[in-house]
């Protein structure tokens, strides 16, 4: 597939985290979700998690919120994408734009007393860790994902950005998101 042109918009709010638990938490609406995705239950950074989430989120005062939106050109949607094609796009800008972002949010946890960030799921040793080790092998890097968390990314998109969760289904949607998010204390 030869290179594609596409637009980047980057998006970012600050709220403190009891603020946050309060309007994002929706563990079970998340749950079943998570549970249709073939990564359940066999990474140590999805879902289901052994942690309680509510003392985790609160033990940090603030969250940033970083939203990363990538359009393409009219062409470009016209287009229809087999699903190799599909992937080989979405790995091409997609997952190359989020890689940036969640590198600076990674980097961005040596700014703060504590931090850390949420840009699971995690692939450090293996997508399906859970099936090799007994307990993760990495806790000092692995990251867990906002939905591990129960966090609602489709009510974070439309409150706090004015922003419609779209789903590819096996079409290139009008744009495309990334949330990756920063627990810190000042």
């Amino acid at each position: 597939m030869k290179e594609i042109d596409y637009e980047v918009k980057h998006f970012k709010k600050t709220l403190t985290t009891k603020e946050f638990f309060e309007k994002f938490y929706n563990f079970e609406l998340v749950q079943g979700f998570c549970k249709e995705c073939p990564r359940y239950d066999t990474n140590y950074s999805c879902s289901p998690v052994d942690i309680d989430i509510k003392n985790f989120v609160l033990e940090y005062d603030f969250i940033d919120i970083h939203v990363t939106q990538l359009f393409f050109e009219p062409k470009d949607y016209e287009k229809e994408y087999n699903s190799d094609e599909l992937k080989e796009l979405l790995y091409n800008t997609f997952f190359k734009e989020k890689q940036k972002i969640v590198n600076k949010v990674l980097e961005s946890e040596k700014d703060y007393s504590k931090a850390e960030s949420l840009t699971g799921p995690c692939n450090h040793c293996a997508e399906n860790c859970k099936e090799l080790f007994s307990k993760c092998k990495h806790p000092e890097i692995r990251r867990y994902s906002l939905a591990s968390i129960g966090m609602d990314s489709r009510k974070i998109l439309k409150d706090l950005f004015d922003i419609e969760l779209l789903l590819i289904n096996g079409v290139l949607p009008k744009y495309l998101n990334n949330i990756t998010s920063i627990l810190y204390k000042k």
